[in-house]
């Protein structure tokens, strides 16, 4: 293995070791020498690749987002706006639900410890396709899109509260995400499946 090799793998287990540290504890209840412990380094091997604690959980905010852009990117549009959603909401659930490092992101970003505009883009794309459903007649007359927005959003942040709680107590509790939305989505359809 090269030493560049060799610093990749370092790097990369030090933004894994910080996002499960930063996904329980959150930012200010993380200590960089628990990180250095969880990656197996020394606090130099950390500071070598990452000047400060802030510039570690940046890093791990942005592996996070690109893990959760590539989701909504790779989404086909069928144009039936309502089954996109779905599909966006699960997919994106079960990635908070089942990958540390979207998790800690969203964590940081929400504390507030590093600016993203992942909240924004995440936001707009749920509102957009709520908007189309509206157009198309299949949003229920009585839903605004914006307050169905409002909706899907707490579905999801449910879900990665619900799976960071279950890993800090050391077992996992499967949430039936789906079956939530599916209920929450009955409730928004125009005619409900």
């Amino acid at each position: 293995m090269t030493n560049t090799e060799r610093a990749a793998r370092t790097r990369a287990n030090l933004v894994l070791a910080a996002a499960r540290r930063f996904d329980r504890h959150g930012y200010d209840g993380t200590a960089l020498n628990h990180i250095c412990a969880g990656a197996g380094v020394t606090l130099g091997a950390l500071t070598f690749h990452f000047r400060s604690k802030a510039a570690l959980a940046s890093a791990v905010v942005d592996e996070g987002v690109r893990a959760l852009q590539r989701i909504r990117t790779a989404r086909p549009d069928t144009g039936r706006p309502l089954h996109d959603l779905t599909v966006l909401v699960l997919q994106v659930a079960g990635a908070l639900q089942h990958d540390v490092l979207p998790r800690a992101a969203t964590r940081l970003v929400e504390e507030g410890h590093v600016d993203s505009g992942w909240p924004g883009i995440w936001r707009a794309e749920v509102l957009r396709l709520l908007e189309r459903a509206f157009v198309t007649g299949d949003l229920a007359p009585d839903v605004r899109p914006a307050a169905a927005a409002h909706l899907v959003m707490h579905v999801v942040e449910g879900a990665a509260h619900e799976a960071r709680r279950a890993e800090a107590g050391g077992v996992w509790v499967a949430s039936d995400v789906a079956e939530v939305w599916h209920a929450a989505l009955g409730g928004l359809a125009a005619h409900p499946r």
